[in-house]
C-alpha cells in the first residue's frame, strides 16, 4: 500500500490533527518551521511564528484560508510537485532528510526564494509520517549574486568591445598554459590567420614561431597592477614591436593582456580614431555630455552611458526634458552651474558632485567634472563645457552608513568608557568592603587568639569575605577575557543531572538563607549527557540564580526548570534553562540595557546589593558563544523570568537494562502537577506502571487501597513539602497501614540533610534531590531491586573517602601559605604529604623515593628554579614503571581550554584551579587514585 492509499483510509482523523500546537521550542527558532502529514495534499499540522511571519500572514489568516501544503501553492504547482516527489523519494530510500531551493508564496508581494531543509518522521500522535521543514528566506542573496553576474559580464563585453575597436594589435593568452584566448581582427591581419584556427593553440608557435615560450611572455615583471612596456623585433613577422602586458582575468582564465604597434604602421584612419572613441566612451560606467556655455542649461550631445545615468529614454529626454538639464536637483543646479563657471574663469577643468532625479523619482549622486572649450576653439562655434558624469551613489551612501557606524562607535565607546569610570569609581568600594573585613577580622582575630570561638566566628568572616573578593576579581578578568577575545570554550562530556547537582548545592544554604521557596524540574529531559563546556554552562546558571536570589526578597519563590525539545539535526538536542523569580522585578525601558556591561538599574531598592554590573553581560556572551540565545521577561514588583535555549551534541548513552522495572507500579506523590506529569511519563517509558496524586490526604488513601486488595505499589516518591499534610506526616501514615516492606522514596528541592535523620527514623528508606532526571530515579530502583530491604541503608550511606585513607601524595608548591593551607586540608582527609619548594626539588624527590611510595603528585605549574611543566616531562622520562604512570595533577590559577592542553602535552593527568576547592579536588584524588 503505498502513502497516498494508506493516508485515504487515514483521512476520517484529518479534523482532529490539523493546526495542532506548535512546540513551544520551535518557537523560539528564528527560521520558519512548519510540519505537515505526507497524504496526498500534504496536510498542514503547525507552524512556528517565523513561518507566518515569513509567509506573510497571521496565525489566524494562515489556518482560516489553508489546510494545506495543497492549497498554499495553488498558485505555484511544480513546487508543490517538487516538495511531494523529494519527501516521498527520501521515504522510500529510508533517508530522512531532504535539502532544496524553492518560491514561498506570500501574501502581498508573490513570493519569496527560500532554502527547505526537511525531515521526514513518524509522528507518535499520527502514527503516520510527517514531514517537518525549515524555511530559510535566500531572496536577498539570489538577487545580489544575479547582480553581480550581470556586472561581470557587462563589464567583460565592454573590454571586448574596446579590444575588438582597438586599433593596434591585442591578444589575450592563458599564462599557464600559453594557449591563445582572444585576438582582434588587427592581429589576425598581421599573422594572415583568421582567429578560428589560431584561438587554442600556443601563442609562442602562432607569434614567433617557436617551440618553447619566449621569456618576456614568462617575465616575473607582468602583474596586475599595471602595464608592463617592452621592444621586440619578432623574427619571424619581420618587424619591431612597441608592446605593453597586462596581467587579467578572462572569463575565469589567469590571461596575459598583449597590445602592440608596428612602428612602421601607417597613419591612424580618422573613422579608426572615431571607432576607438566610441568604443572606449561605450566602456566607460558613465556618461558624456556637452553643455551649452551660453546657459548652461542645454545639452548639446551626449553619449556613453548618459541614459541609463540620468534614467531616461532618448524620447524622454529630448522630447519631455527638451534637452535640458532639469534632471539635476534642484537645490544643487545652482552650485553646480557656478563650479562650471570656475572652469571658464580659471581655464582648468573644475569637479563636483551634485545629485540628480531620475525619470522614475530615484535619487542619484554623481560625481561631475568640467572643462570649458571657448566659442574659436569649437568646431561649430558654440562656447561649451565638456561633461564627464559617474554614478557614486552605492559609494556615497555606503560612506554616509560607515560615518554613521563610525559616529555610533565612539558614542558608545564613549559611553563604555564613562561606565567603565562609573563601574571603577564603585568597585573601589566593593573591593574595599571585603579588604576590610578582611583586615579588619585578622586584627580582632589576633587579638583573640585565647578565645577560640571568637577566632572561629572572625575566620569564618574572613572566609565569606574572601570568597564575595575572589568572584568580584573573577568577574571583571572574565569580561576582559570576553573584550579582548581572549575566552575559549572547551568541548567535553557532561551530565546535566551532575552539573545542575552542583549548581544546586551552592545555592540551597542562600535560600535557606533567605527563606525563600525552590522549585527545581526536569521536563522531558531523554538526553542526560551532552558535549559543551561544563564550567561556562555552569557559570551561565550561577549567574542567573545568582541574581534571582540576590533581587528576591525574604519570604520569595525562586524556580529553575531544564527542558528537552526535539531537534531536526541528528544527534544533537535543544535544551531551555528556565530561571523564575517573584523579585522585584524591571522596568521594560531597562531590560535592552541589561546585558551591557557594568550597567545596572537605577532603582533606590538595590543599591545596597552589591555586584559589578557585569554577570548578565558574561552571561549573554557565553549563551552567544554556545550558538545559544536568551530572553528576559519581567514585570516591576512581580518578578523575572530568565530563559536561555542551546543547541548541544548528544552522546551516545549506553542502554540502561530496565528489563527487571518492567510493570512495577510506582505511586508518585507531589503538590505540583507538571512535576508528577514528567515523571510519569518518564516512569512509563521504563515500563513501569505509574501513577500519581497531588496530596498526602490522595497518597495514603492510594496506598492503603492498593494494600487492601493485595497490589502494593513496588515505592512511592514522596515530596518533603506539600499543603495540607506534609511528606514526613504523609510517610508516617503511609507505615502504619502498610508496613516497612514497601521502599519509600523522599525527594526536595532542599537540602536532605537536616531532616535526613527524622525522615530515616519514621521509615524512609532513600533521598533523591529535584529535579528528577531518569538516571536518578532508575539508579535508585534498581538498588531496591537488587539489594536486601535490610542493607539498603548501609549500601547508600558508604563512605566515600576509605580509597584516600593513608595514601602519600608530592606537594609541589613555592608559596609557603598555599602549601601549609593544601597540607592541611588534604591531612584532615586522611592523606599523608611530603612537600617542594620548587619543580627541581621535587624531581629529585620522585627520583629517590621507593616505587610506588607516592600515590600523586599535585604540581603547581608557575615556580622559581624550575616550572610545573618541565618537572612533569623530566619525571615522565625517567627509567621507572611509576614515573609514566603516576597520576600528575597541575595546580593553576590559569584554567584556559589552552593552558589546560599545555598541561595535557606536558604529561599532566589532569587540572585543580586556584584557589583549591577542597570538594573538587577531593572528587579528582578519588578519581585518579582510587
Amino acid at each position: 500500500m503505498d502513502i497516498s492509499e494508506r493516508n485515504k483510509q487515514g483521512n476520517s482523523c484529518l479534523p482532529q490533527i490539523t493546526g495542532m500546537k506548535c512546540p513551544a521550542g520551535m518557537d523560539l527558532m528564528k527560521v520558519g518551521v512548519i510540519s505537515c502529514l505526507m497524504d496526498g495534499p500534504f496536510t498542514f499540522l503547525w507552524g512556528n511564528t517565523s513561518f507566518f511571519r515569513l509567509a506573510g500572514y497571521t496565525k489566524e489568516e494562515f489556518l482560516s484560508r489553508f489546510t494545506s501544503l495543497q492549497e498554499y501553492y495553488i498558485q505555484f504547482p511544480d513546487d508543490f510537485t517538487a516538495i511531494c516527489h523529494e519527501a516521498v523519494q527520501a521515504l522510500k530510500a529510508g533517508i530522512s532528510d531532504i535539502d532544496m531551493t524553492i518560491r514561498l508564496p506570500r501574501q502581498t508581494d508573490g513570493f519569496s526564494q527560500v532554502r527547505l531543509l526537511g525531515t521526514v518522521t513518524a509522528d507518535p500522535t499520527t502514527e503516520r509520517p510527517v514531514l517537518q521543514m525549515e524555511l530559510a528566506d535566500i531572496s536577498a542573496l539570489l538577487a545580489e549574486k544575479e547582480e553581480q553576474t550581470r556586472l561581470c559580464e557587462q563589464k567583460q563585453h565592454s573590454f571586448r568591445s574596446v579590444l575588438d575597436a582597438y586599433e593596434g594589435n591585442a591578444y589575450v593568452s592563458d599564462i599557464d598554459t600559453y594557449e591563445l584566448l582572444y585576438l582582434n581582427q588587427t592581429s589576425c591581419e598581421v599573422l594572415g590567420m583568421p582567429a578560428s584556427k589560431v584561438v587554442g593553440r600556443k601563442c609562442y608557435e602562432i607569434i614567433q614561431n617557436r617551440t618553447s615560450p619566449c621569456p618576456f611572455c614568462t617575465n616575473d615583471k607582468i602583474c596586475k597592477e599595471e602595464f608592463y612596456q617592452w621592444e621586440f623585433y619578432n623574427p619571424n613577422l619581420g618587424r619591431t614591436f612597441m608592446i605593453r602586458n597586462l596581467e587579467i582575468n578572462w572569463n575565469g582564465h589567469r590571461a596575459r593582456l598583449e597590445l602592440s604597434h608596428d612602428t612602421f604602421s601607417a597613419e591612424y584612419k580618422l573613422a579608426k580614431k572615431d571607432q576607438e572613441r566610441d568604443a572606449l566612451i561605450n566602456s566607460v560606467h558613465g556618461g558624456f555630455a556637452r553643455v551649452d556655455a551660453r546657459d548652461s542649461r542645454t545639452i548639446l550631445w551626449y553619449g556613453g552611458g548618459f541614459l541609463d545615468l540620468i534614467g531616461y529614454t532618448k524620447t524622454e529626454f529630448e522630447q519631455e526634458l527638451l534637452s535640458q538639464c532639469t534632471y539635476v536637483h534642484p537645490d544643487d543646479i545652482e552650485e553646480i552651474s557656478d563650479i562650471m563657471e570656475q572652469s571658464r574663469i580659471t581655464g582648468r577643468p573644475t569637479a563636483a558632485e551634485g545629485r540628480i532625479v531620475t525619470f522614475h523619482g530615484v535619487l542619484k549622486v554623481l560625481a561631475l567634472s568640467f572643462s570649458f572649450v571657448r566659442a574659436e576653439d569649437s568646431w561649430d562655434g558654440i562656447p561649451s563645457y565638456y561633461s564627464v558624469g559617474l554614478d557614486v551613489t552605492r559609494e556615497r551612501t555606503e560612506q554616509a552608513r560607515q560615518r554613521q557606524v563610525l559616529e555610533d562607535a565612539c558614542k558608545t565607546a564613549q559611553i563604555a568608557n564613562e561606565a567603565k569610570t562609573n563601574f571603577l569609581s564603585s568597585m573601589s568600594h566593593d573591593i574595599r568592603t571585603p579588604m576590610n573585613a578582611i583586615i579588619g577580622m585578622s586584627i580582632i582575630a589576633q587579638a583573640n587568639l585565647d578565645s577560640p570561638e571568637k577566632t572561629q566566628d572572625c575566620l569564618t568572616k574572613i572566609n565569606t569575605a574572601s570568597r564575595h573578593l575572589l568572584n568580584l576579581v573573577n568577574e571583571v578578568l572574565d569580561m576582559s577575557k570576553i573584550e579582548s577575545g581572549k575566552i575559549d570554550l572547551s568541548s567535553e562530556e557532561v551530565s546535566l543531572p551532575k552539573l545542575i547537582e552542583d549548581v544546586m548545592d551552592v545555592f540551597r544554604p542562600l535560600i535557606g538563607e533567605k527563606h525563600q521557596s525552590l522549585q527545581v524540574n526536569a521536563n522531558r529531559v531523554r538526553h542526560e549527557k551532552v558535549v559543551t563546556d561544563g564550567g561556562r554552562l555552569q557559570q551561565v546558571l550561577v549567574n542567573l540564580l545568582s541574581n534571582a536570589i540576590k533581587y528576591t526578597p525574604e519570604g520569595g519563590t525562586i524556580g529553575l526548570r531544564i527542558q528537552e525539545t526535539p531537534s531536526f539535526a541528528k544527534g544533537k538536542g535543544q535544551y531551555s534553562f528556565v530561571v523564575t523569580d517573584s523579585g522585584i522585578g524591571m522596568h521594560e525601558d531597562f531590560i535592552p540595557h541589561l546585558f551591557e556591561p557594568f550597567s545596572r538599574a537605577d532603582d533606590t531598592s538595590i543599591h545596597n546589593i552589591q555586584g559589578t554590573g557585569l554577570g548578565m553581560a558574561i552571561t549573554q556572551n557565553i549563551v552567544r558563544m554556545m550558538n545559544g540565545t536568551i530572553e528576559v521577561k519581567s514585570t516591576p514588583g512581580k518578578g523575572s523570568q530568565f530563559i536561555v535555549a542551546v543547541t548541544f551534541d548528544l552522546c551516545r548513552e549506553p542502554e540502561m537494562d530496565d528489563a527487571e522495572l518492567a510493570g512495577l507500579p510506582v505511586l508518585v506523590v507531589d503538590d505540583d502537577q507538571i512535576i508528577c506529569e514528567s515523571v510519569s511519563e518518564i516512569l512509563n517509558e521504563l515500563g513501569m506502571q505509574c501513577s500519581w496524586v497531588l496530596s498526602g490526604r490522595e497518597a495514603v488513601d492510594r496506598v492503603a487501597a492498593a494494600h487492601e486488595t493485595a497490589e502494593d505499589f513496588f515505592a512511592v516518591i514522596l515530596d518533603w513539602i506539600m499543603p495540607d499534610i506534609d511528606g514526613l506526616e504523609t510517610l508516617k501514615r503511609i507505615r502504619k497501614k502498610v508496613g516497612i516492606n514497601m521502599p519509600i522514596i523522599i525527594v526536595s528541592a532542599y537540602d536532605l540533610s537536616e531532616i535526613e535523620d527524622t525522615f530515616r527514623l519514621a521509615g524512609a528508606d532513600a533521598f533523591i534531590t529535584k529535579p528528577l532526571f531518569k538516571s536518578k530515579m532508575v539508579h535508585t530502583f534498581h538498588k531496591f531491586c537488587r539489594i536486601d530491604r535490610s542493607d539498603t541503608r548501609s549500601v547508600l550511606h558508604e563512605r566515600s573517602d576509605a580509597v584516600l585513607d593513608g595514601k602519600k601524595l608530592l606537594l609541589a608548591e613555592d608559596n609557603e601559605l598555599n602549601r601549609e593551607i593544601a597540607v592541611e586540608l588534604l591531612e584532615t582527609h586522611g592523606l599523608m604529604i611530603d612537600t617542594a619548594e620548587n619543580g627541581s626539588i621535587a624531581f629529585n624527590k620522585f627520583k629517590a623515593s621507593a616505587p610506588g611510595e607516592y600515590a600523586g603528585i599535585l604540581m603547581d605549574i608557575q615556580m622559581p628554579v624550575m616550572d610545573g611543566y618541565k618537572a612533569t616531562k623530566l619525571i615522565r622520562a625517567l627509567e621507572r614503571e611509576d614515573a609514566r604512570a603516576i597520576p600528575i595533577l597541575a595546580l593553576t590559577a590559569n584554567v584556559f581550554a589552552s593552558d589546560i592542553g599545555k598541561a595535557h602535552s606536558a604529561g599532566m593527568n589532569d587540572h585543580i584551579a586556584k584557589p583549591i576547592d577542597i570538594e573538587i579536588l577531593l572528587e579528582i584524588l578519588r578519581r585518579w587514585i582510587g
